[in-house]
């Protein structure tokens, strides 16, 4: 399975998409999130910290979807490129969060 990073064509390499998270992200990459997810865009505005679909994402919404995208990455190897696997743990209460969900 690709990576959702290159998938979404994230800027590639830190400077580039250091200077991208600066200027706000492309508040399209939410919608294209959640097609690959399975997901609404509502969702995982709401995960990002979105209020509306503008043209770009406020620099905190930037980051906010630049680490969920790294740690659905992350989870997506962790679970061998089992999606639902990977969203279960995302949403789910776990145990080491004090039964809190990571988003």
């Amino acid at each position: 399975m690709d990576k959702l990073y290159d998938r979404l064509v994230l800027p590639r390499g830190h400077y580039r998409l250091h200077v991208a998270v600066l200027t706000g992200l492309p508040a399209s990459l939410v919608s294209d999130l959640a097609q690959a997810l399975g997901r609404s865009p509502v969702q995982i505005a709401e995960w990002v910290g979105v209020s509306s679909l503008s043209a770009a994402m406020s620099l905190q919404a930037s980051e906010v979807f630049c680490r969920l995208v790294e740690t659905l990455d992350a989870l997506l190897e962790l679970y061998e490129g089992d999606l639902e696997g990977a969203l279960r743990w995302l949403t789910a209460p776990n145990v080491v969060l004090a039964n809190e969900r990571p988003v």
